[in-house]
């Protein structure tokens, strides 16, 4: 295939690998962050939603700026430089605020811009993106060039929590993080550099590919994409009423240093190496909605494994689990996108999917800090039988109660959107779970890798 062999191919690889330095030393640790400068649990789930959903209405500047920009990888070449010099006045609050009120304050309001810069950016890099990637080699690219990225990332996780943990043990932990967010800034500026070197087809959106998110929403009930969008959506509903709370949990009631803190979270990351290829390999033979099936039901479990032991191991183990169909179930959403909206209007629909998750995981985040300052303890005694009692508790329980209610409600309502081959549930999970195919994604890539970066023209 051409395009495996192309710049294009070389450049949106580098230039993920380059955004996953940022997102994995610093965006990683942002919560952590702010736990540090005296968070509340409601200020930490305003520190993980509120953004988000500014920057979900963002996103109509985006489409219109697909609508209006000359040259897509131009405007996303500046956004990105833009993004990445954010992440310096991030690294400066505790010098000037110290800690406390005004420097979460600051945090969230600078993680406010952050979001708007990626509200922007996500419908135009799509938009462009789509378009250059065909639709053949899509699983197979980014599968390939995610494996990447969960490498990229496992390593900055690994590089920024070992900063942020020795400045903690000189009792300077803000240097550590000052440093990290700084190579974040370093790394999204030459991601914004690379990204130049992509190509960038023209596109002509004709007004009938043009349309309001009302006449979207309105759509509920006929259109196949809006009901994939209102149940990815609902997934992270249900996710983000306990998801932003896991740092503050570790950190904060069991008591993890900084480093056991990385090691849980890379743990997550190192696994998805391990797999994303075979999931991107696998969505392009069976399709998506298989996959958001497997690994939806597999993660709807995955909260509930933290009421079994809060050992460090078992953490791990738990991480593990999560990044294994994580990874799938991101993965297969992603592209379903891609396959399911035409290229005029694909920088719409994204911008509107974006506003529906942003409201949704605002909401659940949001609903989850307030229970857990104000569920009593009552309810969370009887929950504590294995591990340290924690008001957060409560939250696990109904995270995994209302993943389980959306599989089970909202899954069936849309479908596979192309022709793929038929697969047993029970036959794909084997072909990704058994000991052989692990071994044979690690075989392939340290026997194969040559093959594959010939491929890629790397």
């Amino acid at each position: 295939m051409k395009f495996l062999k192309s710049g294009s191919a070389r450049a949106l690889v580098l230039e993920g690998n380059l955004d996953a330095i940022k997102c994995g030393t610093a965006e990683t640790y942002l919560g952590a962050f702010g736990i540090f400068l005296g968070g509340t649990p409601l200020q930490i789930g305003a520190l993980a939603t509120l953004p988000a959903l500014v920057g979900s209405l963002a996103q109509t500047i985006g489409t219109r700026l697909v609508d209006q920009c000359k040259s897509r990888k131009g405007s996303l070449s500046l956004l990105m430089k833009l993004q990445g010099a954010l992440w310096l006045p991030m690294a400066c609050i505790p010098f000037l605020f110290d800690r406390g009120w005004y420097a979460v304050s600051t945090l969230i309001a600078l993680a406010v811009l952050y979001q708007i810069t990626i509200g922007i950016i996500a419908p135009v890099w799509n938009s462009l993106v789509g378009d250059i990637v065909p639709q053949e080699v899509r699983g197979e690219f980014f599968g390939y060039r995610n494996k990447g990225i969960s490498i990229a990332v496992f390593i900055a996780v690994v590089v920024g929590g070992q900063l942020i943990h020795l400045c903690s043990g000189w009792q300077r932990p803000e240097y550590g993080f000052a440093i990290a967010f700084a190579l974040a800034a370093a790394a999204r500026w030459c991601a914004g550099q690379v990204f130049t070197r992509v190509d960038d087809p023209p596109l002509h959106v004709p007004e009938e590919s043009k349309f309001t998110f009302w006449q979207f929403i309105s759509r509920a009930r006929h259109s196949n994409f809006v009901k994939f969008v209102i149940f990815v959506s609902s997934m992270n509903f249900a996710v983000a009423l306990s998801g932003p709370y896991f740092a503050m949990y570790m950190l904060n009631d069991l008591g993890l240093t900084y480093l056991e803190y990385t090691c849980v979270v890379a743990a997550a990351v190192l696994v998805q190496f391990v797999v994303m290829r075979s999931w991107g390999a696998l969505s392009d033979q069976f399709g998506n909605r298989k996959i958001l099936r497997i690994c939806g039901w597999l993660v709807a479990f995955n909260p509930w494994m933290w009421l079994l032991s809060d050992h460090f191991a078992f953490l791990i183990l738990i991480q593990v689990y999560s990044g294994f169909f994580w990874s799938g179930f991101n993965l297969a959403a992603a592209n379903f996108v891609f396959d399911a909206v035409t290229p005029a209007k694909r920088a719409r629909c994204i911008a509107y999917q974006a506003i529906i998750n942003g409201a949704l995981v605002f909401i659940g985040s949001l609903l989850g800090g307030l229970l857990a300052m104000y569920v009593p303890d009552t309810l969370n005694q009887p929950l504590s039988l294995f591990v340290t009692s924690s008001p957060f508790l409560v939250l696990f329980v109904l995270s995994g109660v209302l993943r389980i209610m959306v599989m089970a409600l909202l899954y069936p309502a849309f479908r596979e959107v192309r022709s793929v081959q038929r697969i047993k549930g029970h036959e794909l999970l084997v072909r990704v779970t058994t000991l052989r195919p692990l071994w044979g994604a690690t075989y392939a890539y340290l026997s194969q890798r040559r093959s594959l970066r010939d491929r890629l023209g790397r």
